[in-house]
């Protein structure tokens, strides 16, 4: 079980470090003007489908595996939020990709501020996660 741990761990690791740097990046985007604005977004979309999108999957996986291994945790209430928070990390992915794609028929719709926002809420709701696994307070 040790192991799947470690893997489930880094793979949320890689999903929302590859979030948190797309959406930092993105935030630069409205500073550039033409090809370097391109590459920016090309850059991004390449993040979130191979690094993104397969942390997503491996995180969801691995999760899906540890509570099969116990699944007397479901019945804990803090399992109940953690994975309600990892819905709303899910819709913001989605959404942050669907935003990529947007911008590259429109670069010039980019703000820093929106994705200074984004960042900020999903180190939130990271930060949120780890306090439920750690602390457990509606166990």
């Amino acid at each position: 079980m040790a192991w799947i741990l470690a893997f489930h761990v880094f793979s949320v690791i890689l999903w929302m470090g590859t979030l948190l740097v797309v959406s930092s990046f993105l935030g630069l985007v409205a500073d550039e003007v033409g090809v370097s604005k391109e590459r920016f977004l090309v850059a991004a979309r390449r993040l979130m489908i191979l690094s993104a999108n397969g942390g997503a999957l491996a995180t969801v996986g691995f999760g899906v595996w540890l509570i099969l291994l116990d699944p007397a945790v479901i019945r804990q209430g803090w399992l109940h939020v953690k994975l309600a928070l990892v819905f709303v990390i899910v819709a913001m992915h989605v959404r942050l990709y669907w935003r990529i794609r947007r911008l590259q028929l429109e670069p010039s719709a980019a703000s820093r501020s929106e994705f200074a926002m984004v960042h900020g809420f999903l180190s939130l709701l990271l930060l949120g996660i780890l306090f439920l696994v750690f602390v457990r307070p509606l166990a």
